[in-house]
């Protein structure tokens, strides 16, 4: 997420969500959220950001 100002989230072949490294945070796109943070790290940072 560190390398290009916009990331665009691919899922089953369409574009499933599209925006920046900040706005992924917050993003309420389910699918978007289940692939991104999988890990308990991700999830833990997106926790934090949230919180603030």
């Amino acid at each position: 997420m560190g390398i290009g100002e916009n990331i665009l989230y691919i899922h089953e072949g369409c574009v499933g969500w599209t925006g920046t490294k900040d706005e992924i945070m917050t993003s309420t796109n389910e699918k978007l959220n289940s692939f991104i943070f999988a890990s308990d790290l991700f999830r833990k940072v997106k926790e934090t950001q949230n919180a603030n």
